[in-house]
């Protein structure tokens, strides 16, 4: 069968016209993420991008006005219709621009320069907001007000310089954190390379840093996303590499505010400590809402990990009322998030098997599903699934 031989005759609601040529705009929805000192961006796939399609069409004969009169109503119609595209076949589709030219020079034709884009089913038409979404945003916020308020607050500009050595060995040790964070998960080897080289260019240039307090903290800032985004391949994962930053600095001595510059020391090791744990904090909320939970103990376990993070950061010495109704309002935003999402999970119990049994007959007397031995073995950590002790309480689900 020839190529002419599989083209459809095009339409529009019914409406018949013939086509001279057509253009389709395909593609993805990408956010290109361009961070201070890295000569590389980074790509964030956002899912496929609507497809836009143009359409040189005509109709002609004797009475092609009424052809003509015919697809301009179904074309001004309102709402989607199908388009039977000769090269495309059937697509429900929406006319975003019409063009219609005549002239004498081509009497008994009228033709059509269409601009259409596909349309898809309104799949979530619940009005209720997004929990998950909301997570993301608030968590976005939080970062956002920590950078805003470290610019306005670190300062080593006319100071001594063991102030700026201060501030630039907690920025160096911030670094080499995220470095060493990488062993904890197995990610993709080029974007692991790609953040060892960005932190590595950022420890070197840290005097220049130091002293430009939005390099800083935008190196930071980038540092942490792109481990716990880049690198992690997993919300898990994710979760894990924020994990290391929580506590960073705890070991620091404290500076005893005794002269100006030591009190100038004071502020920027605040400060600083302050922007890690507010990101990697931030970091952990936003993987946390990713999250899928087995259980409804998983989700609280989860919940209130993170909430006792974000609680540690609120009650921190001096933060400033933007920052800590930034905080607030992620803390409430998780909570509300992994509370809805883990409502109506299963509950854990604790389950006694009578004798000594392999997991595989487990799974089926417990779920009538054998399948489910591997959620069994996982929960349990059970070293030999074919020999699964008796008289040693396991943790099930209770589906009912």
């Amino acid at each position: 069968m020839s190529w002419r031989d599989q083209l459809q005759a095009a339409s529009f609601r019914g409406v018949p016209f013939f086509v001279d040529s057509h253009e389709a705009n395909l593609g993805r929805r990408v956010h290109v993420h361009e961070f201070p000192l890295r000569d590389k961006p980074f790509a964030e796939d956002l899912g496929r991008k609507a497809r836009n399609l143009t359409i040189q069409a005509f109709v002609l004969g004797s009475s092609y006005m009424t052809v003509r009169d015919r697809l301009v109503a179904a074309i001004e119609k309102s709402g989607p219709g199908l388009l039977v595209h000769p090269y495309l076949g059937e697509l429900q589709c929406t006319v975003l621009e019409c063009k219609v030219s005549e002239s004498t020079a081509e009497g008994g034709l009228a033709r059509f320069a269409l601009t259409l884009v596909e349309a898809g089913d309104a799949a979530f038409p619940s009005t209720a907001p997004s929990t998950t979404a909301t997570v993301v945003a608030t968590a976005e916020q939080a970062s956002t007000s920590a950078v805003e308020n470290f610019n306005k607050r670190h300062s080593v500009a006319g100071k001594p310089a063991f102030v700026a050595a201060a501030s630039g060995g907690i920025f160096k040790g911030a670094l080499s954190g995220i470095q060493s964070a990488v062993s904890l998960v197995r990610g993709a080897a080029d974007q692991v390379a790609a953040l060892q080289r960005d932190v590595d260019a950022a420890k070197r240039d840290w005097v220049t840093l130091i002293y430009a307090p939005a390099s800083a903290s935008q190196a930071l800032l980038a540092a942490i996303k792109q481990l716990v985004r880049g690198v992690a391949s997993t919300p898990e994962d994710s979760l894990s590499l924020a994990r290391v930053l929580y506590r960073f600095g705890d070991t620091l001595p404290d500076v005893k505010p005794s002269t100006t510059s030591r009190k100038a020391q004071a502020n920027n090791q605040l400060e600083l400590l302050r922007l890690v744990h507010v990101v990697a904090a931030a970091e952990g909320a936003r993987a946390t809402a990713g999250l899928d939970f087995a259980s409804y103990q998983d989700a609280i376990k989860a919940r209130d990990e993170i909430t006792a993070t974000l609680d540690d950061v609120l009650l921190a010495d001096g933060v400033p009322d933007d920052l800590f109704d930034a905080l607030r309002g992620l803390r409430s935003a998780v909570v509300r998030d992994v509370t809805t999402r883990g409502a109506n999970l299963a509950r854990v119990v604790s389950w006694t098997p009578a004798v000594t049994a392999p997991s595989l007959a487990l799974a089926q007397q417990l779920y009538a599903d054998g399948r489910r031995e591997g959620e069994l073995v996982a929960r349990n950590r059970v070293r030999h699934p074919l020999f699964v002790a008796g008289s040693v309480p396991l943790e099930v689900l209770a589906d009912e």
